[in-house]
C-alpha cells in the first residue's frame, strides 16, 4: 500500500511536468503499432 501511494505521488509530480510530451509520445506509439498491424495483415511486411 505504501509503495502504491508513493508511486501515485511520484507519478503526479512528474506527470504534470511531462504531460504533453508523454501524450504525444503515446499517440505516436499507438499510431505506429496500428500501422504495423495493418501492414502485417496486408502482407506488406512479415514478422
Amino acid at each position: 500500500f505504501v509503495l502504491s501511494m508513493l508511486g501515485v505521488k511520484i507519478g503526479n509530480k512528474f506527470g504534470s511536468k511531462y504531460e504533453s510530451k508523454a501524450e504525444i509520445a503515446g499517440g505516436i506509439i499507438l499510431i505506429l503499432l496500428g500501422l504495423k498491424i495493418l501492414l502485417e495483415h496486408l502482407g506488406v511486411i512479415q514478422f
